[in-house]
C-alpha cells in the first residue's frame, strides 16, 4: 500500500522489521527483488540495506532464510514451505554438501557437480536411450536448473559423449592395468577378454550406455565422438593380436574384428545364473575363436 504525504516516516527499527518480515514471507527472492517490492509499498530501502539487514541476523542467502521460515526462528511463525521452497532447499542442501566435499578433498564444486551429473546421466540413458532423454531429467535428477545445466555440458550431445567417454576410460584403464600383470602374450589376451567381459555384463549404468548396438545410429557429429572412443578400446586388442605368435597364414585382422564381435554379443545370450563367469567366458572365447591349432605358429 502507498503511505500518504501525511503519514509519518517509517523509524529505521520499522524498516528493518519490514525487511525481516518480507524476507521470510519469500525467502527465495534476492536483495534487489525485496528492495523492489518494498520501494513499491512506498519503503525507501536499498538493496545493500536489505542485504546488511540479513546480515545482521543471519539469513543473507536463501538457504538461511528457508531454514529460518520452517523453524520459525528470526521473530517469524513457523511455518510450511511449498513445493517450490522445498525444491530450493533441497537443491541448496545439494550444493553445500557438495561444498564441504570439496574442501575436504581439494576440489572445485564444479568437478564435483559435474561427476554428479554424469552418473546421473548414465543412469537415466540406460534405462530409456539417448533419443528418449532430456536434459530436464538429468537436472531434476540431479537437483538443478536445466539452464545450471549448460554450465557444464554445451548439449544433450555433448553430456552423452562425455559420459561414453567415462565408460570407455574406465574399460580402457582396466585392460591397461590387466596386460601389465602378464608376460606370456596368450594370457594377456586371454586376461584381457575377461576383463573386458567383466565391464560390459556388468549391469551398472555405464557399462550399459558403452555397448555396441549396431541398429543404433546417432547424429553425425556424436557418431564420430563414439567411434573415436571405440577405436581407442578396439586398439588396445589390435596390439594385444600383433603380439601373439600366429601362424603366418593367420588374418589378424579377421581375428580381432572376430573375437570382438563374440565378446560384444555375449551379453544377449549371458545369463548371470549360468555355470561360468563372465571372465570365464572371456579366457574361453579366444580358444574357440583363435583355436589352439592352426592358428598357433607352429
Amino acid at each position: 500500500m502507498t503511505k500518504s504525504p501525511s503519514s509519518a516516516e517509517p523509524s529505521r527499527l520499522d524498516i528493518e522489521a519490514r525487511v525481516l518480515q518480507y524476507g521470510l514471507e519469500q525467502p527465495t527472492l534476492g536483495q534487489f527483488s525485496v528492495a523492489q517490492a518494498l520501494q513499491a509499498q512506498g519503503l525507501k530501502v536499498s538493496a545493500s540495506t536489505v542485504r546488511n539487514i540479513w546480515k545482521r541476523h543471519g539469513l543473507e542467502t536463501s538457504y538461511l532464510r528457508l531454514l529460518a521460515k520452517s523453524k520459525g526462528t528470526n521473530g517469524g511463525d513457523k511455518t510450511e514451505l511449498n513445493p517450490d521452497e522445498q525444491s530450493h532447499l533441497k537443491r541448496e542442501r545439494r550444493n553445500r554438501k557438495l561444498a564441504a566435499k570439496a574442501k575436504g578433498q581439494d576440489e572445485a564444486v564444479s568437478a564435483l557437480r559435474r561427476e554428479e551429473v554424469l552418473l546421473a546421466a548414465a543412469r537415466i540413458f540406460a534405462d530409456k536411450g539417448y533419443a528418449e532423454t532430456s536434459l530436464r531429467e538429468v537436472a531434476a535428477a540431479t537437483g538443478m536448473q536445466p539452464a545450471s545445466l549448460y554450465y557444464h555440458f554445451a548439449s544433450k550431445e555433448d553430456l552423452f559423449a562425455t559420459v561414453h567417454h567415462l565408460g570407455i576410460s574406465r574399460v580402457n584403464q582396466a585392460l591397461d592395468a590387466t596386460a601389465l600383470q602378464h608376460d606370456d602374450p596368450w594370457q594377456r589376451l586371454e586376461e584381457a577378454c575377461a576383463t573386458a567381459l567383466k565391464f560390459q555384463l556388468n549391469p551398472s549404468d555405464l557399462a550399459v550406455v558403452v555397448r555396441v548396438d549396431p541398429g543404433i545410429r546417432y547424429p553425425a557429429r556424436l557418431q564420430r565422438r563414439i567411434d573415436a572412443d571405440r577405436a581407442s578400446y578396439e586398439d588396445r586388442f589390435r596390439r594385444l593380436i600383433d603380439e601373439l605368435p600366429l601362424h603366418r597364414k593367420a588374418d589378424r585382422t579377421l581375428l580381432r574384428l572376430t573375437l570382438l564381435g563374440a565378446l560384444n554379443w555375449t551379453r544377449v545370450w549371458y545369463r548371470p545364473s549360468g555355470p561360468l563367469s563372465a571372465e570365464d567366458i572371456g579366457r574361453q572365447l579366444i580358444r574357440i575363436v583363435f583355436g589352439y591349432g592352426f592358428q598357433r605358429a607352429t
